[in-house]
């Protein structure tokens, strides 16, 4: 969808823009050197910090003025302290905006020595780009300045601009904390607001913050103070569950009406979540007609062998297609809703291209020239807790995929859903690649989206797949000879989200899949040689077939001439994430995984066992875990089994101790070894 009108684009990726450009920039040195009073104030302030804080966010401040006719001007004012080396990475800014709704009037900016001394900068220094290079047409724009090569130690990068919008939501959020791990000294929002206008707000993350009332009830001020940073940890909640967010509403004179003609208000806003549903649906209906080139391509599609012999097969044969269909970015007209619009399927057909609701539009467009009824749904990609069910918005959502009506309850799929009101729904993402349909998308599991269904609308959770759903199978057939040199074969064979890991990393040319497999080997077998890597990805049957034959020179250890000692457990998980720090902050957020090993290790003449490892299990309200290692003397093989199965779930940092202990059984059974000696 690339709806960079969204108010909780992630700073982070723009500041690494701005990082990118900063060679490019030409910084000037001002003649005389002042501040603004505002940055003198903050300069003043102190953060909590602790040995992690590289960066310290001193003032974060936006005042926001409404004028009658619906037009808002921002302006943000922020300063920054370095205090190590690596906190200068965070001396920039990036400021998104929508050439087609917005423009940023005015700009300035100071890096303030520890001696007082400093450097200005001006919109001339700053590099005006576009948010999405890679984009067809985007009027989605970034103004990119980075102050980093000039910054050091204890410097203060601070910046002020004022933006003016014209666009058309009448809805924000305020981030108290920044995306990038920083401590706040002060985050605060003003909203001025002209007669007759009114504001609700939300509070995410943090109990209800009343705010400061003035000017006859017209300006409202929200602060926050002494916030520490948000710091991420192995298996956390993503940021949108931590840091605390202001949600906003701008009603305009009328709009609480719930008769009001809202095309004539000078901001859009949406009380419930029914009124987000008939905004969208209307937007949708139109380009997800079909005409007679999208019905002649539906009756090509199904005219395939084996494409129309169930319903199944026939929805896809047309998921296939539309799933295939090259993603390119469209952004234009955003803040205006050009962002939840897609272009018409008869066009997305002739082009073979569009983003993710272009793609959803030619596939709703297929499936109804098949006589098959379906839906868009907007969601948002990336994080599955971003949308919060108590502010209906469309800017919560930045990406659209499908559902499809499924009256036949013979079909049964992890991805299906009951609707309230329109009963049994296939949820499918063509926009993803490599999860096929009858599979939900790792991030979108869990998640809250909103079917686009007029008054019948809703915002429902999508479900997590089981454990079994997410299966990984692996058998290792190895030999060891009387030096410790080890021959070995690692077949898996994968389902599911883990098909869908495998099938990623096999796909993407920036990362070979055999480097991949390679470095893998490397760490748990060093110096190994890969002699030959086999991956089948049967995309189809949502499976990933992988085979790896190498050889290393000295896996098991001699020790005194006598005793060959090496691990069962050959090679890790390439998924695993250890939980070893003794305190958390957070919950712990697990994924719902299935994973099994059987392991044959044939042992070299002249040796018999001299030691096994004792068997381990582990059980808990989330997963098991269970570990065995024998010997079978007729084969003259020590057999090792392993099998993890984990279900999705949320433990609360109170209970860290419980997963702690989990995972370390875990990782202390399988640095157990075993231990020959020679006869």
């Amino acid at each position: 969808m690339t709806l960079t009108n969204n108010p909780r684009l992630k700073i982070t990726t723009l500041l690494a823009l701005a990082a990118l450009l900063a060679c490019a920039l030409a910084p000037r040195a001002a003649a005389k050197f002042n501040i603004p009073p505002w940055l003198a104030e903050a300069s003043k302030r102190v953060t909590p910090t602790d040995k992690d804080t590289s960066a310290a966010m001193l003032h974060n401040e936006s005042v926001v003025t409404v004028s009658p006719n619906g037009k808002i001007t921002t302006t943000i004012t922020m300063a920054m302290r370095v205090i190590t080396r690596d906190g200068r990475a965070s001396a920039g800014i990036a400021i998104p905006y929508d050439s087609s709704s917005s423009k940023i009037t005015a700009f300035k900016a100071w890096l303030v020595r520890p001696d007082a001394d400093g450097k200005t900068y001006a919109m001339k220094d700053a590099l005006d780009v576009a948010a999405a290079p890679e984009a067809v047409y985007a009027e989605s724009r970034v103004l990119a300045l980075s102050a980093t090569n000039d910054a050091y130690e204890n410097c203060i990068f601070a910046c002020e601009y004022t933006m003016e919008d014209k666009g058309a939501f009448g809805q924000d959020t305020w981030q108290f904390q920044s995306y990038l791990p920083m401590p706040v000294a002060l985050s605060r929002v003003t909203y001025k607001l002209p007669k007759g206008w009114t504001i609700k707000t939300t509070m995410e993350n943090h109990a209800p913050l009343a705010p400061t009332i003035s000017d006859g009830g017209n300006t409202s001020t929200w602060e926050m103070r002494d916030l520490p940073a948000v710091k991420t940890e192995p298996l956390g909640p993503s940021f949108s569950r931590i840091a605390p967010r202001l949600d906003i509403d701008l009603f305009p004179p009328g709009a609480a009406d719930p008769n009001a003609n809202t095309r004539n208000l000078p901001r859009l806003v949406f009380p419930t979540w029914t009124a987000v549903s008939t905004y969208g649906t209307a937007l949708h209906q139109k380009p997800c007609a079909p005409d007679a080139t999208v019905a002649a391509k539906a009756r090509e599609l199904l005219a395939s062998p084996g494409a129309n012999t169930d319903l199944w097969s026939r929805i896809n044969a047309l998921a296939r297609y539309a799933q295939a269909i090259n993603y390119v970015s469209i952004q234009m007209n955003l803040g205006k809703g050009g962002g939840y619009t897609p272009r018409p399927a008869p066009d997305v057909l002739k082009t073979a291209y569009g983003d993710c609701k272009d793609k959803t539009a030619l596939l709703r467009a297929l499936l109804t020239a098949a006589g098959i009824e379906s839906y868009s749904v907007i969601a948002y990609s990336g994080d599955r807790y971003q949308v919060t069910k108590d502010w209906p918005s469309p800017t919560q959502f930045n990406h659209c995929i499908t559902a499809i009506k499924i009256d036949d309850p013979a079909i049964t799929s992890p991805a299906i859903v009951n609707h309230p009101a329109l009963g049994r729904l296939l949820i499918f993402d063509p926009t993803d690649p490599y999860t096929p349909l009858g599979d939900l998308v790792d991030d979108e599991q869990g998640s809250q989206v909103l079917v686009l269904a007029g008054e019948r609308g809703a915002l429902i959770r999508l479900p997590f797949t089981t454990p079994a759903d997410n299966r990984l199978d692996r058998s290792i057939e190895a030999e060891l000879s009387g030096v410790g040199a080890i021959a070995a074969r690692v077949a898996e064979h994968s389902t599911g989200q883990a098909a869908v890991y495998e099938r990623s990393l096999y796909r993407k040319p920036a990362n070979k899949y055999a480097d991949t497999i390679r470095a893998w080997i490397n760490d748990n077998v060093p110096a190994s040689k890969i002699l030959k890597t086999q991956a089948t990805d049967s995309q189809e049957r949502g499976a990933f077939d992988l085979a790896v034959d190498f050889a290393a020179p000295s896996y098991a250890k001699m020790m005194r001439d006598k005793l060959l000692v090496f691990k069962p457990a050959i090679v890790s998980r390439r998924d695993f994430v250890p939980l070893t720090k003794p305190t958390r902050a957070y919950p712990v957020i697990l994924e719902p995984r299935a994973w099994s090993e059987t392991t044959a290790i044939a042992i070299p003449d002249g040796y018999t066992i001299d030691e096994l490892p004792p068997p381990v299990e582990a059980t808990a309200s989330f997963g098991h875990y269970k570990a065995a290692t024998t010997y079978d003397p007729v084969k003259r093989q020590v057999r090792y089994q392993r099998a993890l199965e984990m279900s999705a779930a949320e433990i609360p940092a109170s209970d860290y101790a419980t997963v702690r202990k989990f995972y370390e059984t875990i990782r202390n059974a399988e640095q157990t070894n075993v231990v020959l000696i020679r006869q």
